[in-house]
C-alpha cells in the first residue's frame, strides 16, 4: 500500500507539473501576441492621425495668419505688427514640419499635395521680404491687403488638402486594420484550440489529482484527527506538544498543558445512551475551542478526557484566565432531547520547563494534577507546582468573595474632595471604591478591580457604583451645591460590554431628576484607542455626561481625540505634580498643558497635590481644579459633608 501511495504520488506532481507548464506557454504566447499587435496598430493609426492632424494645424495657422492681417489692417498699432509676425514665424514653422514629414508625402502622395506645396512655398517667397527673421519692419496697409490677397487661394488650397488628409487616414487605417484583424483572428483561433486541448487535459488529470488527495487527506485525517470530536488524537497532540515544547527551547518561553476530565460524564453516557454521550463530547469540544486562543491546541485522548497546549507564555497568569474559561464554558447546560444535562471539569495543569522537561513528564504530572482537582471537589483547576497552585487557590478564593463582595454589602464608596483652585471651595468629589473584605481588611481598587475586568464582574460592579454616585449626588445637590458633581473611574472593560446599560443609566438620571452634567466619567487615554470603547464613549456623551480623561500625559492621547470625544476634563497625572519647582520640565509642561487645554476649551484638574507650594505653583499657573492629600485624603459621605461644612464655614469667617 505504501508503494502504491508513492507512485500515485510520483505519479500526479508530474501530470500537475506537465499540465501548468503547458496551460502558462499557451497563455504566454497569447498575451505576448496580443501586445504586440495592439502595439502595431496603435502605432499605425498613431501616424496617420499625426499626419491628418499636421495638416489640420497647417491649415488653423493660416487661418490665424489671415486673421492677423485683418486684425492689423483694423488697428494699424505696433503691437498688431509685433502679434502678425509671430503668426507668420507659426505659419511657416507649420508648412516646413508637414514637407520636412515622410509619412505626409506617403499618405498625400497626389496632384493636390504637391499643388499645395507648390503653392505655399510660392507664397512664402513673396512674403518672405516683409517678415525678415532679423527684424520687424511696420508694414504699410497696401502691403497688409496684398498679403492677405495672396493668402486667399492659399487657405482654399490647404483646406482642401486637409479634407484629402483626413479620406486618405480613414481609408489606410481600416484597410491596414482589416489585415490586422484577420491575423488576430487566425492565431487566436489556433492557439484557443490549443488552449483548448491543453484545458481539457488539465481537466482530467486535476479530476485524478483530486481523488488521489482525496484518498491521501483521508488517511491522514483518520491518523491523526479524532472521528467523533475532530480535535486532534493522541499521536497529534503528542507531534504538537513536542514541536511545541522545542519552540519554547529556543525562544527561552513557557509552555502550559492542561488535562481535562469531565465530571459525571460516565453517568450520563450509561443511563442515556452513548448517542447523548457522543453529543455532548462533540459540543464540549467546540466549546473548548471557543474558550482557548487560536494558538493554543485543544485535543481529545480518548473518552471524556482532553487536553489543551498553551504555548508561548511570557508569564503563567494567562493559564489561569484560559482555566477559568474552560471551567465556566463547560458549566453551561447540554441540551439533549428536551432535557439539559449538567457537568463539569477538573483542569490539571503543569508548566514546561518549570515542571518537567519532556512529552511523558508534562503529560504524566498534568494528570496527576487533575486528580488533585477531583480529590478537592472537581469542578476546579489544579497546579502541579506546590507554588503556583497556592496562588491559583488565593485567586480563586478572592475571585469567589468578590462575587458574593455586593450582595454581602461589603463594597462601600469613599470621596475625595476636587476643590476650584480660584475659590478654595469644594465643588466637586472623586468616588473611589474600598472592599470591607471580612478577613483581608480594607483593600484598595488595585487589588480587586484587575480580578472584576478578568472575570466580567466589573459589568455589575460599575453599574452600582454610578447609580450610588448619582444617588449620592442628588443628596448633596440638595445640601451642599446645587451644581454639585461627582466623578467615577470606568474601566473599558465595562465600556465595550453590552451589559452596561445606558438606558439604565439614563433611568437613574430621571427618576433623580438629575442632568447628565451631575455625573463626570473618568477614563483612561488607552479608552480612546479602542473603537468599541469609543463608540459607546460618544452615546454616553449624547447623554449629556460629562467626560475627564484621566493620568493625561503617560498615554497616547492626540488633539484630535480631544477634539473628536469633546473632552470636558483633563486631570494632570500625580507624577508631574510631585516635583513642580519652577524651570523644572515638570513645570514647564504642566503650564503646557493647562494653556492648551485652556485653549481647546478644556478645564484642567491636578491629582496630587500634597504641599502648599504646589498648590500655589498651580494657581499661579492658572489651574481650574486640585485634588489631593493637602486637602482630603477619600473620605465616607459623613466625613465628606463635615469637610465641606468645616471649609465654607472657614470662609464665611474670613
Amino acid at each position: 500500500m505504501l508503494k502504491t501511495m508513492q507512485v500515485s504520488r510520483s505519479r500526479k506532481y508530474w501530470l500537475s507539473l506537465v499540465s501548468v507548464g503547458l496551460v502558462l506557454s499557451f497563455s504566454v504566447v497569447l498575451a505576448i501576441q496580443f501586445r504586440q499587435t495592439r502595439l502595431l496598430e496603435n502605432a499605425i493609426e498613431l501616424s496617420e492621425s499625426e499626419v491628418s492632424w499636421g495638416v489640420f494645424q497647417l491649415e488653423r495657422e493660416a487661418q490665424n495668419f489671415q486673421l492677423g492681417l485683418k486684425t492689423a489692417l483694423a488697428t494699424p498699432d505696433d503691437e498688431q505688427q509685433s502679434q502678425l509676425h509671430l503668426r507668420y514665424d507659426i505659419f511657416w514653422s507649420r508648412f516646413d514640419v508637414i514637407v520636412m514629414r515622410p509619412q505626409a508625402q506617403q499618405l498625400l502622395a497626389s496632384a493636390e499635395y504637391d499643388r499645395t506645396i507648390e503653392q505655399l512655398a510660392r507664397f512664402f517667397e513673396r512674403t518672405e521680404q516683409y517678415f525678415p527673421p532679423a527684424a520687424s519692419p511696420r508694414l504699410t496697409r497696401d502691403e497688409l491687403k496684398g498679403i492677405s490677397v495672396a493668402l486667399d487661394p492659399v487657405l482654399l488650397q490647404i483646406h482642401a488638402l486637409a479634407n484629402l488628409s483626413i479620406h486618405r487616414a480613414v481609408g489606410v487605417s481600416e484597410q491596414r486594420n482589416l489585415q490586422i484583424r484577420d491575423q488576430i483572428r487566425i492565431s487566436t483561433l489556433l492557439v484557443l484550440f490549443q488552449l483548448v486541448l491543453t484545458l481539457t487535459f488539465f481537466a482530467m488529470t486535476i479530476r485524478l489529482v483530486r481523488k488521489l488527495q482525496a484518498s491521501h487527506d483521508d488517511l491522514t485525517h483518520m491518523a491523526t484527527f479524532d472521528q467523533l470530536s475532530g480535535l486532534p488524537n493522541r499521536r497529534l497532540f503528542y507531534d504538537r506538544l513536542e514541536r511545541e515544547i522545542r519552540v519554547c527551547e529556543r525562544s527561552g518561553k513557557r509552555l502550559a498543558l492542561m488535562y481535562i476530565d469531565l465530571d459525571n460524564f460516565k453517568d450520563i453516557n450509561d443511563t442515556q445512551g452513548h448517542d447523548v454521550g457522543d453529543a455532548l463530547l462533540k459540543e464540549a469540544a467546540q466549546r473548548l475551542l471557543r474558550s482557548v486562543r487560536r494558538s493554543d491546541t485543544v485535543a481529545r485522548l480518548g473518552g471524556d478526557e482532553f487536553t489543551v497546549i498553551l504555548p508561548g507564555l511570557e508569564s503563567t497568569s494567562a493559564v489561569a484566565r484560559i482555566a477559568e474559561a474552560v471551567l465556566t464554558a463547560l458549566r453551561e447546560p447540554f441540551p439533549a432531547r428536551g432535557r439539559s444535562n449538567f457537568v463539569s471539569a477538573s483542569i490539571g495543569i503543569t508548566v514546561f520547563p518549570d515542571d518537567a522537561q519532556d512529552v511523558h513528564d508534562l503529560l504524566r504530572q498534568a494528570d496527576q494534577a487533575m486528580y488533585e482537582a477531583k480529590k478537592f471537589g472537581r469542578n476546579r483547576y489544579h497546579y502541579f507546582t506546590p507554588d503556583m497552585q497556592a496562588q491559583a487557590q488565593a485567586r480563586m478564593q478572592r475571585i469567589g468573595d468578590l462575587r458574593l463582595a455586593l450582595s454581602r454589602r461589603e463594597l462601600c464608596l469613599r470621596y475625595q474632595p476636587i476643590v476650584d483652585l480660584r475659590s478654595g471651595k469644594i465643588r466637586k468629589a472623586e468616588a473611589l471604591v474600598r472592599w470591607q473584605h471580612p478577613s483581608l481588611g480594607l483593600l484598595s481598587p488595585q487589588e480587586f478591580i484587575p480580578l472584576a475586568e478578568e472575570t466580567g464582574l466589573i459589568v455589575e460592579l460599575g453599574n452600582w457604583i454610578c447609580e450610588q454616585a448619582l444617588e449620592q449626588t442628588a443628596s448633596w445637590r440638595r445640601t451642599l451645591d446645587p451644581a454639585f458633581q461627582i466623578s467615577i473611574n470606568t474601566s473599558p472593560v465595562q465600556l465595550c460590554d453590552n451589559g452596561t446599560r445606558l438606558d439604565a443609566w439614563l433611568t437613574w438620571l430621571d427618576r433623580l431628576q438629575l442632568p447628565g452634567s451631575a455625573l463626570a466619567l473618568e477614563i483612561t487615554e488607552s479608552i480612546l484607542m479602542s473603537e468599541a470603547a469609543s463608540e459607546r464613549l460618544l452615546a454616553i456623551q449624547s447623554m449629556g455626561l460629562e467626560v475627564s480623561l484621566d493620568d493625561f500625559g503617560t498615554g497616547y492621547s492626540t488633539l484630535s481625540y480631544l477634539k473628536k470625544f469633546d473632552i470636558d476634563y483633563l486631570k494632570i497625572d500625580r507624577s508631574f505634580v510631585q516635583s513642580l519647582s519652577p524651570g523644572s520640565s515638570d513645570f514647564v509642561l504642566c503650564e503646557a498643558i493647562i494653556l492648551m487645554a485652556h485653549k481647546l476649551g478644556i478645564q484642567v484638574v491636578a491629582e496630587g497635590i500634597e504641599t502648599d507650594t504646589q498648590h500655589r505653583y498651580l494657581v499661579e499657573m492658572g489651574c481650574d481644579y486640585g485634588q489631593g492629600y493637602r486637602y482630603s485624603k477619600p473620605v465616607s459621605a459623613d466625613e465628606f459633608e463635615r469637610l465641606v461644612a468645616g471649609i465654607h464655614r472657614a470662609g464665611n469667617g474670613n
